[in-house]
């Protein structure tokens, strides 16, 4: 990856729209479009194999750029584009995932907790629904999620808050994965936030990974990881975000292992 592609991706990233899909139980204002930019560097040594650590040293680069809206204020649409510059492929379209949600319960207008129930559709681009730096399983894919949370509260802040994700996809390639996602969130008066959180994925094939040589898809393979991560958020005027969040892969099968993953994420809302 040169120096040219990783410059071009962050000014894509600081222009363009969008961001990794946004599952917390909680949506933004009605008809108030949301831009997200994300990039992401992932940078693993080694891949998990049936016969032990294979040495694969790697430095993947993504951008994510997304648009966001609530058209009521039980309803949320995102759109994403993703582009993927890998290892084994040189930078290119990976993605385009649409997702909606609906929100069933808000503990911020006196439920007990938030829920929200959602469905994720996306078309991969080869070659990367072969890639060993990205978890698909085919190319078509859908997921269906749910997600639960609750906020505590002082004066008109959140303080801190706790949520989840639990979710199921599957391919046109292969069997499902599923996930389950854990964080905790801290709130300093909508200046700055901070949060702690565990990513897992678990494909439910049946096949072990052989060799890096002979990789033709995540979806057949019964792969597992688990990362472990921090972010932090500025809160600028008028909901402008900046986070900064750093993973680290804690747990791998059939998979790249001890992965360092870093996303920088600009969020800018259009009030209407």
């Amino acid at each position: 990856m040169t120096l040219a592609r990783i410059a071009a991706g962050c000014f894509l990233c600081v222009l363009g729209p969008l961001s990794g899909t946004e599952l917390k139980p909680w949506f933004g204002p009605e008809l108030v479009p949301q831009i997200e930019a994300e990039a992401i560097v992932q940078i693993f040594e080694e891949v998990d194999t049936r016969d032990g650590d294979e040495k694969y040293a790697s430095c993947d680069f993504f951008i994510d750029l997304g648009a966001l809206i609530a058209p009521t204020a039980d309803t949320s649409v995102e759109l994403e584009v993703i582009g993927a510059d890998t290892r084994s492929h040189s930078f290119g379209a990976d993605t385009i995932k649409l997702t909606g949600r609906y929100l069933w319960l808000n503990d911020v207008v006196g439920d007990l907790v938030s829920l929200s129930t959602g469905i994720s559709i996306a078309q991969v681009f080869k070659p990367f629904s072969r890639d060993l730096a990205v978890f698909h399983n085919g190319g078509i894919e859908g997921e269906l999620h749910v997600a639960i949370g609750k906020e505590a509260v002082c004066q008109a802040f959140w303080t801190s808050r706790w949520w989840g994700v639990l979710g199921v996809g599957i391919g046109d390639l292969g069997s499902p994965m599923c996930r389950a996602d854990l964080h905790y969130d801290w709130n300093w008066w909508d200046r700055h936030h901070c949060g702690i959180f565990l990513h897992s994925l678990w494909g439910l094939g049946s096949r072990d990974l052989h060799s890096v040589k002979h990789f033709h898809g995540y979806g057949p393979i019964r792969h597992q990881s688990v990362d472990l991560g921090v972010s932090y958020t500025f809160c600028f005027q008028y909901d402008i975000f900046l986070e900064a969040e750093y993973l680290y892969r804690a747990y791998a099968k059939n998979c790249p292992s001890n992965a360092s993953i870093i996303f920088l994420r600009f969020v800018y809302p259009f009030g209407l």
